[in-house]
């Protein structure tokens, strides 16, 4: 690689004296002499030799990369040969020819009839990520970008780069995990049956490379609907119509019912139910029913009252359940909805103790969101990463992850509520602190304390006024000095 420097050119120049260069058809180059051009004003660089009568009649050079990079394949080269060589393997490294693909796109590393390795310099040639078993044979260049599906489903991805070292390149090689990319240098690698094995190979960790958002975005259908004020008004407006047997009254609220069902956002299940319940009911109106003797009617309604009691506790673990869920998906006002919810079913039913601790350890969570916000956006991962997780068990370090249950831990993007918390207080605490007024700081209490003090100019004693109005400035100095 020629220097860019012209002092750096002249020592250059020096250390090869004798030998030639020629424009490398391996780099899509023509195959004639170069020479070198010494500039101070520019940058040096390599030229080829002035045309000849039997090179005009030649091509024109068609090279386009003439960047530090363009002969990287080459350096990759030898030194896929120097560790062949190392490990005393039988095998030949072979590039890519032009084509349809730049030149050295391809590095193949050969053991017998097998492809021991394949290295993608580009993304001329994509790797063929469907075969696992080849999967690992394939090494890609630091550049090359590869789809999340394919990181998602391979444990670890094989990359290399070349850096500039003097007048060369140094090779090196990198395993990319879901910990991030380990460098190594080739010396440090070898070859097996399962293609290349670098050192970040011995602690392999269990995850893909990428792993899938950790929060599924949850479908508007599947949240629990609020009832609106409204709502509540239209729900209230019905019943009012059936107790005054308002019969055209009902028909109207029917019509509100149907424009309200027939939203984009779906209403919650009580305008279908009380809908159903009046067309129900103006279907008895008009049909002449007579209605069931009161004897029969509060039977009835006693009998609604015992089945309603037998599934209240079953109906009130769901709603603790669900409360849960909405904790855990930060919808919180969902959570303090279902809150009421059970609040007022435990009027019939008292809640245990165990439902208790759960209502109230839910109430806390709901309070301290509606105080601190979203904890992640407070936080910078800095400050809470080198913390230990009192909610997953993290050490110092390590992510946060959520349990699945009969599957792998999902990681959790911005650490567990608990793991926050300390460094968010803390941070109110500062910022509590910075504002807070600072006591001797009034131009009046400067001048009462410098008053205390004799004064380094005029002489005047401890108590005494100065000979100017106010103060000397080297009598108040001394006070803030102090």
């Amino acid at each position: 690689m020629l220097p860019l420097e012209a002092i750096e050119l002249d020592a250059f120049r020096q250390r090869y004296a004798g030998h030639t260069f020629w424009c490398g058809t391996w780099l899509g180059g023509c195959g004639r002499q170069l020479t070198t051009k010494l500039y101070v004003d520019r940058v040096c660089h390599f030229a080829h030799h002035a045309d000849t009568e039997a090179d005009v009649k030649r091509a024109p050079c068609s090279r386009r990369a003439r960047d530090v990079t363009s002969a990287d394949h080459l350096y990759v080269k030898a030194a896929a040969e120097r560790l062949l060589a190392a490990r005393r393997l039988a095998g030949e490294v072979a590039c890519s020819e032009p084509g349809a693909a730049p030149a050295g796109s391809l590095v193949q590393l050969r053991l017998g009839d097998d492809i021991a390795l394949t290295i993608h310099m580009n993304g001329a040639v994509p790797p063929d990520w469907d075969n696992l078993q080849a999967a690992h044979r394939v090494v890609v260049e630091a550049g090359v970008p590869i789809d999340r599906r394919t990181l998602e489903r391979l444990s670890h991805v094989h990359r290399i780069r070349c850096e500039s070292d003097g007048t060369s390149r140094r090779v090196l090689i990198g395993t990319q995990t879901s910990r991030g990319t380990e460098w190594f240098g080739p010396e440090e690698c070898t070859l097996g049956p399962a293609g290349l094995i670098t050192p970040a190979l011995k602690h392999l960790p269990d995850q893909p490379v990428a792993r899938p958002p950790t929060r599924p975005h949850a479908q508007p259908a599947e949240q629990p609907a609020r009832i609106t004020p409204e709502i509540r008004r239209l729900l209230l407006r019905m019943a009012t119509a059936r107790v005054s047997r308002d019969v055209l009254g009902m028909r109207a609220l029917l019509k509100e019912c149907d424009g309200l069902l027939g939203r984009r956002t779906p209403p919650p299940p009580a305008v279908r139910e009380a809908r159903d319940a009046a067309e129900r009911w103006l279907a008895e109106q008009d049909g002449g029913i007579i209605r069931k003797t009161d004897t029969e009617a509060t039977a009835r309604a006693r009998e609604k009252d015992r089945s309603g009691a037998k599934h209240a506790p079953a109906r009130r673990r769901r709603h603790l359940a669900d409360v849960e869920l909405a904790l855990s998906q930060e919808r919180f006002g969902d959570a303090r909805a279902l809150l009421r919810v059970i609040t007022a079913m435990s009027a019939d039913l008292p809640l245990s103790r165990a439902e208790k601790d759960q209502v109230q350890a839910a109430r806390a969570r709901v309070k301290a969101a509606g105080e601190l916000g979203l904890l992640q956006d407070q936080v910078a991962r800095k400050k809470w990463l080198p913390r230990r997780c009192p909610t997953c068990k993290a050490l110092p370090g390590q992510e946060c992850y959520d349990k699945v249950p009969g599957g792998q831990p999902l990681r959790r993007f911005g650490g567990h509520d608990e793991r926050l918390l300390p460094i968010v207080r803390q941070q109110n605490r500062k910022a509590a602190k910075a504002t807070a007024p600072r006591g001797g700081t009034t131009t009046a209490d400067l001048a009462r304390r410098a008053s205390q003090i004799p004064c380094p100019t005029c002489k005047a004693g401890a108590g005494e006024p100065c000979t100017v109005p106010g103060s000397h400035p080297s009598r108040v100095r001394r006070v803030q000095v102090r």
